[in-house]
């Protein structure tokens, strides 16, 4: 394993979590959010950057498992297949496997509506006027149609430190697993 590829690899994951958190301070500042285009623009650009930091990682478990594969149409599922045909299982790729696919998974949430609002259109949204959500705005996953019960901007901020504790602990996993093979 290269360490200076490795350390590159890992630098930019990091810096896909600091650009949604760039995104998210940006919202958090403009404070009432009424669905303009700086407020689709910042929540888009939020959840590219959020799962591009799970796509570069699997570029860093590429390198962690010696999978040989080329970084540029690298996928899970690409990755899952070249590991199997070297018997490796790596337990990282099925933890994001399982979270990706938890319909009540914060990673399931954000997938769908980064997938969505890339692809086909905005993300549907509900606004509150009055009530114990005042001025919230709740975001409607397009593949379930279940409204997130919380103000986009909380919930956002939930995912991107749950998108930073995951990748530090599935590093971790990575790093001990190839250390103990």
């Amino acid at each position: 394993m290269d360490q200076k590829e490795l350390d590159n690899l890992r630098s930019r994951t990091d810096a896909k979590i600091r650009y949604a958190q760039v995104h998210l301070e940006e919202l958090k500042e403009k404070g009432i959010l009424g669905g303009d285009d700086f407020d689709r623009a910042h929540q888009e650009s939020f959840l590219y950057h959020l799962l591009g930091a799970k796509e570069t990682f699997l570029i860093e478990l590429n390198v962690y498992y010696s999978g040989g594969l080329a970084n540029k149409y690298l996928t899970a599922g690409k990755l899952r297949d070249a590991l199997k045909v070297k018997g490796i299982v790596s337990n990282e790729l099925v933890e994001l496997y399982l979270l990706e696919r938890d319909e009540n998974s914060w990673l399931f949430h954000a997938k769908e509506m980064r997938d969505y609002s890339t692809h086909v259109s905005y993300v549907k949204r509900k606004y509150h006027l009055g009530g114990q959500a005042d001025r919230q705005v709740w975001l409607r996953n397009p593949k379930t149609d279940k409204n997130v019960e919380r103000h986009f901007v909380d919930e956002f901020e939930d995912w991107l430190v749950s998108m930073k504790e995951m990748l530090e602990r599935l590093r971790n996993s990575a790093r001990n697993q190839i250390d103990n093979s």
